[in-house]
């Protein structure tokens, strides 16, 4: 029997998806449930659990946050993410960091819940199917035992879910040694002689075959254990070789030594710096300065999941600056799977926005300066700005800068400036503990009554009536 563990902060949802859906059908039963990722990592801890259903957005500790300390804690548990669409901007981020499935919200109608849940338990069931074909070591060798050879080969992937068939059948006939340290990553040693030599070239062939594999050289390995070799062998296809991938170059030689040195803290000012500077929209005119972020981007070496989650608020930030002028979102693709993919969304958002803002009846220097003043106002939320001071600093007059920013935008620079601060009000009143006073000034209002009375005017509610009904909707 499946376990399963149902996270949602709406009382309703959770309720609704535990009363209704034929759990016993796919040999599931429900055994716990909870309301933020706390209290669910708090049930994982003293409970077995197989199967974790969580939200993503959610009070206290997102599931996003909840699914990379269960990966870290609890890495035998299968995910599966309820979101609210399914274009929502942080799914491909929840699959990278591991989840089966995901399932919209807007698909729990009675007749898809058999098809839903059917789906989980096939993938789940495929999975273990998988993982014990894999566990087969051919060979006497014991997985405790260091390595007596000194070259050890890897098979990577940048596809989520490669076909592995292939590859277990080499396995059975020619490894000394065979492990699955992933979903995509395999890992093999040879026995020597002619059958050494054969399934060697059977498994280059195999990788040059196959679009989804490259083939990892590996010396460097003898003397070491297992569990040594396989770590930096993981921490290699999550982190550098996201960046090193070429679809052209199917056999890669890599030392040991250097895998380990290929692994670099990351810098939380230069980050933020560096993916700051996509907000400036230069880039998007300029192929230069397109060329120059993406390699400054690439340089940070940040993580694949860390990339992803970046990205993904950043392609928030660049609709956002798109305003009405756009008949498309930006959207990140699922998912990023190498450097190239990153290289191909960022020209594809150039593309994508330079024909969007052409269709104005404005020069690219025009557009480009109204949405260098949108990117302003997002970073000076807390500001006292006017239309005349960020008229002066786009080089615009006043009269002609209002006139532009309207008729690109869609709204005049009052009406945009109020929205974005309110709506950010709204987002700290739900999210934080912070104060109104506090709030209020956060997002340009230094008179808290002045905020309240607009902020009601906006929602229909004062902020701290916002807050209560917040509070009271997540608890159910």
């Amino acid at each position: 029997m499946i376990k399963v563990l149902v996270v949602d902060d709406d009382k309703l949802v959770r309720k609704g998806l535990i009363s209704v859906m034929p759990w016993q059908d796919f040999e599931m039963e429900v055994i716990g449930e909870a309301n933020n990722g706390a209290k669910a990592l708090e049930f994982l801890d003293n409970h077995e659990v197989d199967l974790l259903l969580t939200d993503l957005e959610m009070p206290v500790m997102s599931g996003m946050e909840l699914m990379r300390l269960v990966r870290e804690r609890h890495p035998e548990v299968y995910i599966a993410v309820l979101t609210l669409h399914q274009d929502f901007e942080y799914i491909q981020e929840a699959i990278r960091l591991g989840a089966i499935d995901y399932i919209a919200k807007v698909q729990l109608e009675k007749e898809r819940f058999e098809e839903v849940l059917g789906r989980i338990h096939r993938r789940i069931t495929e999975q273990e199917v998988r993982l014990r074909k894999l566990r087969i070591q051919p060979g006497a060798s014991s997985p405790d035992e260091s390595f007596a050879t000194d070259r050890g080969y890897a098979l990577l992937s940048v596809v989520r879910d490669p076909e592995q068939g292939a590859v277990v059948e080499w396995a059975v006939r020619y490894a000394e040694r065979f492990a699955e340290l992933g979903r995509q990553v395999l890992f093999f040693t040879l026995g020597g002689g002619e059958k050494g030599e054969e399934g060697l070239d059977e498994l280059v062939r195999l990788a040059s075959a196959d679009a989804g594999w490259t083939l990892i050289r590996l010396k460097g390995i003898q003397g070491r254990m297992p569990s040594e070799v396989y770590d930096q062998v993981r921490r290699y296809c999550e982190g550098e070789f996201f960046y090193e991938y070429d679809p052209a170059v199917k056999v890669m030689d890599r030392s040991l030594s250097l895998l380990a040195q290929s692994v670099s803290p990351v810098n939380d000012d230069l980050t933020f710096t560096v993916m700051a500077q996509w907000l400036s929209p230069g880039w998007i005119y300029r192929e230069g300065l397109l060329q120059a972020n993406l390699q400054e981007l690439k340089e940070l070496r940040l993580p694949q999941a860390e990339l992803s989650g970046r990205l993904y608020v950043l392609a928030d930030r660049l609709d956002q600056l798109a305003g009405k002028t756009g008949t498309t979102r930006i959207r990140l693709p699922a998912p990023l799977n190498s450097w190239f993919e990153v290289e191909a969304w960022f020209n594809g958002v150039r593309k994508q926005l330079r024909e969007e803002w052409g269709r104005a009846p404005y020069s690219p220097e025009v557009v480009q300066s109204v949405m260098t003043a949108v990117s302003m106002l997002h970073e000076e939320l807390d500001q006292p700005v006017t239309a005349a001071e960020i008229a002066r600093r786009v080089s615009m007059s006043r009269s002609y800068f209002s006139q532009c920013f309207k008729e690109i935008v869609g709204t005049n620079f009052n009406a945009y400036l109020r929205r974005i601060r309110l709506d950010q009000a709204k987002h700290y009143l739900r999210n934080t503990t912070k104060t109104v006073l506090w709030i209020a000034q956060h997002v340009g209002y230094e008179d808290e009554k002045y905020f309240s009375r607009s902020f009601r005017e906006y929602t229909g509610l004062l902020p701290s009536e916002y807050r209560n009904q917040s509070d009271q909707d997540r608890e159910g």
